[in-house]
């Protein structure tokens, strides 16, 4: 678990076989937005892992600072040519992540289409 003990937040990270899931607790606001950016990024850059998942299961609570991490998240592993998915969200962080969009987001098809590097030919 990675987390400081008076945190409100916590993230545990597992890789199996080419899967890497980090399962949150807690709180995802801008206090503890940093530490899940750090937690799930070793999952992006490693090159053993095809699939990075994050487990809303136990997120009791999503600001929009939250949100924009995971986007982050989902961009940086699309960049790196991972699939990336949310997990077991409970109604109150679904309800956040249907109003902005982010469970109907084609992330793959946007970034595809406006920053790639590889859809630019010169």
């Amino acid at each position: 678990m990675t987390a400081c003990e008076t945190s409100p937040f916590a993230v545990r990270t597992k890789r199996s076989d080419t899967r890497f899931t980090a399962t949150c607790r807690g709180e995802m606001d801008i206090t503890t937005c940093d530490l899940l950016f750090a937690a799930v990024l070793p999952g992006i850059t490693d090159t053993t892992t095809d699939r990075v998942s994050v487990d809303l299961a136990e997120v009791t609570f999503l600001s929009a600072s939250g949100l924009r991490t995971l986007l982050l998240l989902l961009c940086a592993a699309h960049h790196s040519g991972k699939s990336f998915d949310l997990r077991h969200t409970q109604p109150q962080v679904r309800r956040v992540l249907d109003l902005f969009g982010f469970t109907t987001f084609k992330a793959g098809l946007v970034w595809e289409a406006a920053m790639s590097p590889r859809s630019h030919h010169n």
